[in-house]
């Protein structure tokens, strides 16, 4: 049929009147019988039980369909909103008997018919009847829902594959499929096999009568659910697969409707005007871009008209490339994010394809992570559109400018002393236009490419340098350590020894040593000499670095005759500082005790170690009078040295 335009405030009445018309035509428009609480809702939808106890209800066509010939029909049921509550589910039934069948109760509307067939929507669990606890779905014969006798034909299995529960408050699409030369029998829900079965139904069911009637049942008792069914009658459509509908393009519609049986008449609307009464239109090519609204509306053959469906139609224009502002200096080896600004008046932008000499990109606004290599870039852009339509490529140069490559030299040096950095310029193409130190130790200076400083403390310190070239491009820090050295010369404490006792030195501070005098000394260039005095003696120890650095530092040897061990015979413990502690005094002596009793010889003092003396005090109390000591220490020969005496404390 030839397309044709009509004003749009003319479509609707057009469609009434041909709807009308067609359905005069056929004669009634229900050919459906209901019994107990059916109802019809619409011209293709059907109420079986409302949401309330004790309610059956079927519904049956009146004409007998024969099963010599195959059956493809198309449902949508409702099987309610009550989940726990909810009860007992819908069947669809084939039987020969009476389209005034019905009955009450747990049987699903047909508990009992026979001979009969029903595919069955099971929602609640009967455990007599070896239900399993989701809402399932089952071939029975001869009214028998006891899944444990041979009237069970298939099943039982979910409803909705992957689910336990049917009782959505949502419409689902049941497909009723027979085929006489295979002898299969078999239902879909959502587009999912469900349930199947060989049998020669007209044979082993209906004793050689093809002749049945077929329609849908159902029954609420102490457990209720709204349970409906509509023929299906859902109108569809889609553009052909890969559909370009840039401008200028001719746009082919499939129709993809299904329904319950055949489908009579189709009506288009093409947004502009424009429409059509065949199953699939011709390609059209509209006359201008933009967004047209797409309708069809079909009529079953029951002469029930379905809802408009509506597709959205973008017929796009051309789209324009552009490329985004980015900012400048773009510099040797920085990232660059390209920046999509493109745009088209009717369409949606989804496709974009760069090109640099890094490669080609996809993305809409790409990075470069490593740059560009050119000194001068040219990026191309061009886009399309999820219409199909194509810009025409844009170009873009950017300027590349070259990047300052830097180094420099610092020496180590002692604390205090003078550390010189001088920096390189590597890349005359490049000139330096500022240089900015960073010392290591918190202080930063940007003097110039050669500057001097001094540290304080000794340490390694890392010298960053971050010099930024007259162009504006930073060079890549560059870090190099530098040592400060620094000696602490420790000598030790200043000590006592016995006559002919051995010394062992401990000098520290530095890596090198040196001391002064020599004299008594096993090596005066080791941190830790042996020495061995007869006289007391002053040695001066001088550490150092391989670069120098000298600190110095000195320790006193006094050599007393020994060994021997010393007790003051009185002390002053009054807190006026001067001879307030009693100290043993051992000399060439490791000291293994020194105890001092009171006149009923009761401990009151006890230490072995010299650095420890007695203030005079015993359980926190200050005592006076006379004591009695005894002192016991091991010289270095290893001899044992004891002594005791008197002593008095004195306030």
């Amino acid at each position: 049929m030839k397309l044709t335009k009509i004003p749009a405030r003319l479509l609707l009445a057009a469609l009434v009147v041909l709807i009308q018309g067609t359905a005069l035509a056929q004669g009634p428009v229900n050919p459906y019988f209901m019994n107990g609480s059916a109802s019809q809702d619409n011209c293709s939808c059907y109420t079986l039980t409302q949401d309330q106890f004790n309610q059956h209800g079927s519904v049956w066509n009146v004409n007998k369909i024969d099963l010599t010939q195959p059956i493809d029909f198309k449902f949508s049921v409702y099987l309610g909103a009550r989940d726990a509550d909810g009860a007992d589910g819908i069947a669809f039934v084939l039987q020969p008997i009476s389209t005034q069948i019905g009955t009450a109760g747990g049987g699903i509307g047909f508990q009992g018919v026979q001979p009969s067939i029903g595919i069955v929507l099971d929602t609640w669990q009967n455990t007599d009847l070896n239900d399993p606890i989701y809402d399932h779905i089952s071939i029975t014969a001869n009214g028998d829902l006891n899944h444990a006798t041979a009237n069970n034909l298939n099943g039982p299995v979910q409803i909705l594959e992957g689910r336990d529960n049917a009782e959505d408050g949502q419409w689902h699409l049941l497909y009723v499929k027979w085929d006489p030369a295979t002898k299969i029998l078999s239902a879909a829900m959502d587009d999912k096999p469900r349930v199947a079965i060989t049998k020669d139904l007209v044979t082993d069911i209906f004793a050689g009568d093809p002749m049945v009637f077929w329609g849908f049942t159902a029954s609420t008792g102490g457990a209720r659910n709204q349970q409906r069914f509509c023929t299906a009658l859902n109108p569809g459509f889609k553009s052909m697969d890969n559909q370009e509908t840039c401008f200028g393009k001719p746009v082919q519609f499939r129709d993809s409707s299904n329904s319950f049986s055949k489908i009579v008449s189709w009506y288009w609307d093409l947004g502009d005007g424009t429409t059509s009464t065949l199953q699939d239109p011709p390609p059209h090519t509209y006359a201008a871009p933009g967004y047209y609204d797409v309708k069809m509306v079909i009529q079953g053959n029951n002469g029930c008209t379905s809802d408009t469906s509506i597709l959205k139609v973008t017929i796009g224009t051309y789209p324009f490339a552009k490329i985004g502002y980015a900012p400048q200096p773009y510099c040797e080896g920085d990232a660059l994010s390209l920046i999509d600004s493109s745009g088209v008046q009717y369409g949606t932008v989804n496709n974009w394809t760069w090109t640099t000499s890094a490669g080609t990109f996809n993305t809409q606004n790409p990075t470069l992570a490593n740059g560009l290599s050119n000194t001068t870039e040219t990026v191309s852009l061009l886009v399309r559109t999820k219409e199909g339509c194509i810009s025409s490529p844009v170009n873009r140069t950017f300027s590349v400018l070259p990047r300052p490559r830097v180094d420099f030299s610092a020496n180590n040096a002692c604390v205090g002393d003078a550390v010189n950095i001088t920096a390189f310029d590597q890349n005359p193409a490049a000139p330096i236009g500022q240089w900015v130190w960073d010392l290591g130790d918190g202080r930063k200076d940007s003097s110039g490419a050669s500057i001097s400083t001094r540290y304080g403390t000794g340490n390694d310190y890392d010298i960053i340098l971050k010099a930024t070239g007259v162009n504006g491009c930073a060079a890549k820090l560059v870090v190099h350590p530098v040592s400060i050295w620094q000696t602490n010369a420790y000598a030790g404490r200043d000590t006592i020894i016995a006559t002919g006792q051995p010394l062992q030195l401990q000098g520290s501070g530095g890596v090198l040593y040196q001391w002064s005098p020599s004299t008594f000394l096993s090596d005066p260039t080791l941190a830790d000499p042996i020495a061995l005095p007869d006289q007391d003696m002053r040695y001066v120890l001088t550490a150092y670095t391989p670069a120098g650095c000298p600190s110095m530092d000195t320790i006193l040897v006094k050599v007393f005759k020994g060994p021997a061990i010393y007790v003051p015979t009185a002390f002053t413990p009054n807190g006026d500082g001067r001879n307030d502690i009693l100290h043993v005094i051992p000399i060439g002596v490791q000291l293994e005790f020194f105890r001092i009793y009171d006149r009923w010889g009761k401990l009151v003092f006890n230490t072995k170690d010299p650095k420890k003396g007695w203030d005079g005090y015993a359980n926190g109390k200050m005592l006076p009078g006379n004591y009695a000591w005894t002192v016991q220490g091991r010289d270095f020969n290893g001899n044992i040295i004891t002594k005791t005496g008197l002593l008095t404390l004195i306030r």
